[in-house]
C-alpha cells in the first residue's frame, strides 16, 4: 500500500499531555509518515515534536494555524480564533498577523509546504448561529421556522461582511509576503459555520485579489458538507469552484452535521470527492477523538483505493 501520498493531522492522537513520541510512532504503526502539525501545540511542546519528526523520518506536509498556540487563551473561543484577522479592532488583528507570522516560522523549520488558516468572522450575534444548528439538530430542516431563521442569519451577515472581508484582505496583504519569502504558501480553508469567513463568494473574492500571490484554495470535506446540509451552499460548488486553485483537502466523517469523524465512519460518501483526489493535493485525515487506530488504518485502505479507482 503506498500511503506517501497520504497525511493525518496530529489533532487525532497528540492532546495536551499525551506523549509526543509514543503517539507518532502510533501513526507510524498505521502505515503513514507524514503528518500535519495541528493547532494544539504550546512552544515548549512544538519545540519537542519538531525535534522528533526529523529523527523519526516524518514529514510535515502542513501547519494549522495558530502553531504554537497564543500563550494567553480568550474566553469563549476557539483556539484557533483566539486571534481573528477579520477583526475590526486594530490591536487584535495585529495580534492576528503576528502569530500566523510564527505558524509560516514553524512550516519553514519543518520544511512544509503550506499554513493552513481560518479568516476571521462576520460579527454577528452567535444567537442567529445558534438557533439555526439547534433546528436542524431538532430534524427542522426546510421547515417554515427554519428557511426563516437562516434567511434571516444570511441577511444579516451580508449586510455587515464587507467591512470584515476588507480587514481580510489587510492582513493577507501582510501575511502573503511573509509567507512567499520563507517559500511556504497559506491554504485558506472552508468554513464550518455560516457567519465565518470565507463563504464562497468570499473565497472567490480572497483568490482572485491575491491571485499568483501564495493564497491558494484548502478545501474542507466536513465542513462543506455541513455548508450543504444546511441549506446554504451545495458541497460540490466548492469543489468545482475552485478545483484549480485547491492545494489541499482535510478528510474526515460525519453524521449530522457533527464531524471530524474518521473518514468512512459517518453518512458521507466519499465517491463525491474521489476525482479531486489527484497526485498534486497535499491529503490530511484530520479525525479527532473518539477516531480509533482500527478506524484510521480502515480509512487509509479505503482513501488509497478511492484513489486508485479513480
Amino acid at each position: 500500500m503506498n500511503v506517501d501520498c497520504l497525511a493525518i493531522s496530529t489533532a487525532w492522537n497528540l492532546q495536551d499531555g499525551s506523549d509526543i513520541k509514543e503517539k507518532l510512532s502510533e501513526i507510524k504503526s498505521i502505515g503513514l509518515n507524514a503528518i500535519e502539525i495541528g493547532y494544539n501545540f504550546s512552544t515548549q511542546r512544538l519545540q519537542e515534536l519538531t525535534s522528533l519528526v526529523s529523527n523519526m523520518d516524518i514529514r510535515v506536509v502542513s501547519v494549522h494555524n495558530f502553531c504554537p498556540l497564543p500563550s494567553e487563551s480568550r474566553i469563549n473561543r476557539f483556539a484557533t480564533d483566539y486571534y481573528r484577522l477579520s477583526s475590526p479592532d486594530k490591536q487584535e488583528r495585529r495580534k492576528a498577523v503576528d502569530y500566523t507570522k510564527r505558524s509560516i516560522d514553524t512550516a519553514c523549520l519543518v520544511s512544509a509546504r503550506v499554513v493552513v488558516i481560518h479568516a476571521g468572522v462576520v460579527e454577528i450575534k452567535r444567537d442567529y448561529v445558534r438557533a439555526l444548528l439547534n433546528l436542524y439538530n431538532e430534524g427542522k430542516l426546510n421547515s417554515r421556522q427554519y428557511l426563516k431563521a437562516k434567511d434571516k442569519l444570511l441577511k444579516i451577515r451580508q449586510l455587515e461582511s464587507r467591512r470584515y472581508l476588507d480587514f481580510v484582505v489587510e492582513s493577507l496583504q501582510e501575511i502573503l509576503p511573509y509567507a512567499c519569502s520563507a517559500g511556504v504558501n497559506i491554504g485558506l480553508e472552508t468554513r464550518y459555520y455560516p457567519h465565518e469567513i470565507p463563504d464562497i463568494k468570499e473565497a472567490e473574492y480572497l483568490l482572485s485579489v491575491f491571485k499568483n500571490r501564495g493564497l491558494f484554495y484548502w478545501h474542507d470535506v466536513g465542513h462543506a458538507e455541513v455548508n450543504e446540509k444546511l441549506g446554504i451552499t451545495s458541497h460540490r460548488d466548492y469543489l468545482m469552484k475552485f478545483a484549480d486553485c485547491m492545494l489541499g483537502i482535510h478528510l474526515h466523517d460525519l453524521k449530522g452535521i457533527d464531524d471530524h469523524m474518521a473518514p468512512f465512519s459517518g453518512d458521507f460518501d466519499f465517491s463525491k470527492i474521489a476525482t479531486y483526489l489527484h497526485g498534486g493535493l497535499i491529503k490530511v485525515i484530520e479525525a479527532h477523538p473518539p477516531a480509533t487506530r482500527q478506524q484510521i488504518r480502515e480509512a487509509v485502505n479505503r482513501i488509497i483505493l478511492l484513489m486508485r479507482d479513480t
